[in-house]
Parts: C-alpha cells; sequence; structure tokens
C-alpha cells in the first residue's frame, strides 16, 4: 500500500508541470493558429498562401514556425500525461471523468495536428491526403462516406481544403477548449491539481 501511495506522489509532483506546460503550448498554438487564419487562403492554391505567409508576411515564419512548435508540444505534453496517468493508475472510478476528459483532449489535439499538416498542400501534404483518403475508402460500410467527408466530395479540390481549414481552425479548437475546460473542472473536483 505504501508503495501506490509513492507513486502516486510520484505522479502528483509532474502534475503542475506537465497540466501547465500542454496549457501553455494549446493557448500558444490557438494564439498563433488565428494569426494565421487571418492571411491564409483556403483553396488548392494553398501551397502559395502558406508560401506568402512565411516569405512575406510580417514575421510570417516565426509565428508559422511557432505555430507548429506549439501544437507538436501540446500534443507531446498530452501524450505524456496521459502515459503517466495511465502507468500510476490514474484513471479509477473516482477519477473516470478525468481520465476521459484528458483522453478526448489528447485526441483532439492530435486531430489538430493531423488537420494542420494537410493545409499548406505542399507535395507531401497533397500526397498524404490521396493516399490516406484512399486508405479511408477500404474501410467496410462506412469507408466511402469518411472518404466523401473527407475530401469534401468525390474527389480533391478547394472543398477539399475548405473543409480542412474549418475543421483545424473552428471545430477542433471549439472541442478542444471543452475538452481542456471539462478536464481542469474533473481535476478541481477529484482535488488532484
Amino acid at each position: 500500500m505504501k508503495m501506490i501511495q509513492v507513486q502516486k506522489d510520484n505522479f502528483r509532483q509532474w502534475l503542475p508541470y506537465l497540466s501547465t506546460l500542454t496549457f501553455t503550448f494549446l493557448a500558444l498554438a490557438l494564439v498563433t493558429g488565428f494569426l494565421l487564419s487571418a492571411r491564409f487562403v483556403p483553396s488548392t492554391e494553398a501551397y502559395t498562401s502558406t508560401k506568402a505567409i512565411t516569405d512575406e508576411a510580417s514575421f510570417g515564419w516565426l509565428i508559422r514556425g511557432v505555430h507548429w512548435w506549439a501544437s507538436s508540444l501540446a500534443l507531446i505534453m498530452s501524450l505524456l500525461f496521459t502515459t503517466l496517468a495511465y502507468w500510476f493508475g490514474a484513471y479509477g472510478i473516482k477519477t473516470r471523468w478525468l481520465w476521459w476528459s484528458g483522453l478526448l483532449v489528447g485526441l483532439m489535439l492530435l486531430g489538430g495536428n493531423v488537420t494542420g499538416y494537410y493545409l499548406p498542400l505542399d507535395q507531401n501534404a497533397y500526397w498524404r491526403l490521396i493516399i490516406e483518403a484512399q486508405l479511408f475508402h477500404q474501410v467496410p460500410v462506412l469507408g466511402p462516406a469518411i472518404q466523401n467527408f473527407l475530401l469534401g466530395g468525390e474527389s480533391f479540390s478547394s472543398a477539399t481544403i475548405a473543409r480542412l481549414n474549418w475543421l483545424h481552425t473552428l471545430v477542433l479548437p471549439v472541442l478542444t477548449v471543452i475538452a481542456m475546460a471539462s478536464h481542469l473542472y474533473a481535476a478541481k473536483q477529484s482535488k488532484t491539481l
């Protein structure tokens, strides 16, 4: 029993750092994402738009770099937090809401990173999107519907980038903030913060 308590104490000592880092990186990603969305044009010319932001906009290269690093580090901190929570058994009945809301935050961050990968529409992003859409098409029963939703139609078009931009800049950030608020409320209720 004493060993379990020592392990939970070890986990709790990391809580403030990991949660603060996750929240800080998420906030930084949201702010820089907001700035980037002001100049980004979601169309088949997204590569040109991204290049203009990076090369021509004042500090565009910096804002874009900070956005990439902040979103990546928010996901890494969330995964580390979840791994430690699992390792130390912080997913019991009393903390079930906390556990599931934390997993939801991690999934939203992962979704944001995946959809953000496609938006610059360079060669890597384009071909990854096409290949993944074809892979989704192979899923039994729901495959064609998933592919149609992902591409915004039967094949790649401006609607594809508009759909991915909508998911990346509106839907996922709102869901992430809701999941984070729910997670913080659950943490306060379970007295783990």
